[in-house]
């Protein structure tokens, strides 16, 4: 399983945007770049325009991003620090641990969203202080056929992390049609019943966020069809499903 349009370079990043923001990727306040590249292809993707990238395109040499990392040092209260999210980063492997490695010699706060189904994700592991990834479905030929992600791969690789011990976030987006029926649902919980059974005490955390259109002007405006049809989640539903995993040792945060 590959990138689409293969952006993956030591010395340069490609980014398509950046910003601060506070406790929504990673701890306190975080400098957030956004990575073009995916191997996936969600229907529902907030961010299209990251989703492909190419070699003959420009990138940010990676010792400008680890030089203006450093510079916004300051602002990273409340145990803040950067944050690479996509797209997908590890379509862009070997530059992000490049500068992973470099940061943490530093002593910055590093931490990466991803949907953790590439090998490369054990490769940035080591240089990731807090991890946030993807669980998408628990049933692998439904994921692989609505998304191109491997169950097994991303089933290992958070196995792997919750094992550390290291700081963990499992994020769930709930389609309606996809994954809420009470089969998935049930499913979905097992799972993060035993990935917590693996960790400590503090870690891993979950959340589950509802489906929202925010990407589909994005879509229509890229020329791009939006297939996704009545997604919505209600709110008497998402309460009674926080119940439910909550009962059965799981506490559901929000972010």
């Amino acid at each position: 399983m590959g990138c689409k349009r293969l952006f993956d370079k030591t010395d340069e990043l490609l980014i398509f945007g950046k910003g601060f923001n506070y406790s929504q990727d990673g701890p306190g306040n975080r400098l957030v770049y956004h990575l073009k590249g995916c191997n996936l292809h969600c229907p529902w993707c907030s961010n299209p325009e990251g989703l492909q990238s190419s070699n003959d395109e420009k990138g940010v040499p990676v010792t400008d991003i680890i030089n203006e990392v450093i510079s916004c040092s300051p602002m990273f209260f409340d145990g803040g620090g950067v944050t690479f999210t996509g797209g997908e980063i590890l379509c862009q492997a070997r530059a992000v641990k490049s500068i992973l490695v470099e940061l943490k010699k530093r002593g910055i706060h590093t931490a990466v969203e991803t949907n953790a189904s590439l090998p490369s994700f054990l490769d940035i592991m080591p240089y990731t202080d807090f991890l946030i990834a993807d669980y998408k479905h628990p049933d692998a030929e439904i994921l692989k056929k609505t998304t191109g992600a491997s169950l097994t791969a991303v089933t290992e690789n958070l196995r792997s992390r919750a094992l550390s011990g290291k700081p963990m976030l499992v994020r769930t987006l709930l389609v309606h049609g996809f994954n809420d029926s009470c089969e998935d649902l049930n499913r979905l919980l097992d799972f993060f019943v035993m990935l917590k059974s693996l960790g400590n005490k503090e870690y891993p955390k979950f959340e589950l966020l509802r489906y929202h259109e925010y990407g589909k002007d994005k879509w229509i405006k890229a020329g791009l069809s939006y297939k996704v049809k009545n997604g919505f989640i209600s709110d008497e539903k998402y309460l009674e499903i926080v119940k439910q995993f909550k009962q059965k040792g799981i506490t559901i945060i929000n972010t």
